[in-house]
């Protein structure tokens, strides 16, 4: 953000409530949003965080409270105006599948905004190449990977020239192997343009490099906000905290008849990338797990769930969780047994197994780094 854009309020939200049928969703919620200033929204599902955003450019109607952008109560201004100046890109891509990529986002402008559509398509093309897609200009929808349709989207929605832009979990409705392609769009789109952004976004790295300020949002409202050292690293209040180390862990259930092992790698891979681990690290996150299930677990098991986490020390945690018969490969000794011994033993700091409710347990703790 800009120093002179400092002092500059560009939305401010005051007592926004707004319910469906018996359901509140906002709560006298306050926020306010400086012009030029990036600002990743987080929290849990369910915490209004996707309606928020409906409602800063009325596409949902609020039940209560103001908003002002730019100085304008938006229960006065012309929903179509205020669309102008608030682009949207949704979590769906909502692209028009007879349309090409060119055509897509040549519409709005030529059409809303009476752009000639020679310079339309100039514009379009220039926007294309701006997200990464100039050789795509004549690919339908349909001919394009999910990664590319929303960065289409995201050209279509800068194509009206908007002074804000909404981004509802852009990312959610990809492959794992596509989300960094749309983050990187945006950004850069984030480092160039100067334009007010909110985001939400369940991608808490991306959140903590590309953002000015992060709400947390929780039982309908901002309930902490703050810089994002602040909020992913000394956050103050309760709820806060509790989000901030549940999200720093996944879980995958897992039936060895089905399991696709590139799908499993790009997620363990996401992972350790979002926390900063280094890729010789991450590599060897992957190539551990894939010889523990070929050569062990799925010997003896079918069906297990499991976990990564990032501890309190920094360090990555590893969950193994199965039932049948106690099967403890740091005291059995089969060779399968001894073989996930010494994969373990080689690169673990710290190793645990316990049996509980007829289920195993097998902890073990990785450094970040190798010479930790």
């Amino acid at each position: 953000m800009s120093p002179e854009n400092e002092t500059k309020d560009m939305i401010v939200v005051r007592g926004l409530c707004k319910s469906f049928e018996d359901e509140r969703v906002l709560y006298n919620l306050d926020a306010t949003i400086k012009k030029g200033e990036i600002v990743s929204i987080v929290g849990p599902s369910g915490a209004g965080k996707s309606t928020f955003l409906r409602c800063l450019n009325l596409l949902e109607t609020p039940d209560d409270g103001k908003i002002l952008v730019d100085g304008e109560d938006t229960q006065e201004m012309d929903p179509r105006r205020l669309r102008m100046k608030m682009g949207m890109v949704f979590q769906q891509f909502n692209l028009f599948p007879h349309l090409s990529a060119l055509e897509n986002i040549m519409l709005a402008p030529t059409s809303l905004l009476k752009m000639p559509k020679a310079q339309a398509k100039e514009e379009a093309l220039d926007l294309l190449d701006k997200v990464g897609l100039a050789g795509k200009s004549w690919s339908f929808p349909w001919e394009l990977s999910g990664g590319q349709q929303q960065r289409v989207a995201i050209a279509r929605a800068l194509a009206m020239h908007p002074e804000i832009m909404l981004f509802d979990e852009p990312t959610s409705a990809l492959d794992p192997t596509m989300v960094n392609e749309v983050l990187g769009v945006i950004r850069s789109l984030a480092d160039e343009s100067g334009m007010t952004m909110a985001i939400v976004t369940h991608e808490m790295r991306f959140a903590r490099e590309v953002s000015d300020r992060v709400f947390y949002m929780d039982q309908g409202v901002v309930y902490e906000s703050g810089s994002p050292e602040e909020i992913f690293d000394h956050p103050k209040r309760d709820l806060t905290r509790a989000f901030i180390r549940r999200v720093d862990t996944i879980r995958i259930d897992i039936n060895k008849d089905d399991f696709d092992f590139y799908r499993f790698d790009a997620k363990i891979d996401d992972f350790a990338m979002k926390r900063l681990v280094e890729p010789e690290r991450r590599q060897l996150l992957v190539d551990l797990c894939e010889e523990l299930f070929d050569n062990f677990f799925f010997l003896y098991v079918d069906e297990l769930s499991f976990s990564i986490g990032v501890t309190e020390k920094k360090e990555i945690e590893l969950r193994y969780l199965y039932g049948g018969k106690e099967l403890n490969p740091m005291t059995s000794d089969d060779a399968y047994s001894l073989f996930a011994r010494n994969i373990i033993m080689k690169n673990a700091s710290h190793y645990e197994y316990h049996r509980y409710d007829d289920m195993n347990y097998l902890d073990f703790t990785i450094p970040y780094n190798r010479n930790k």
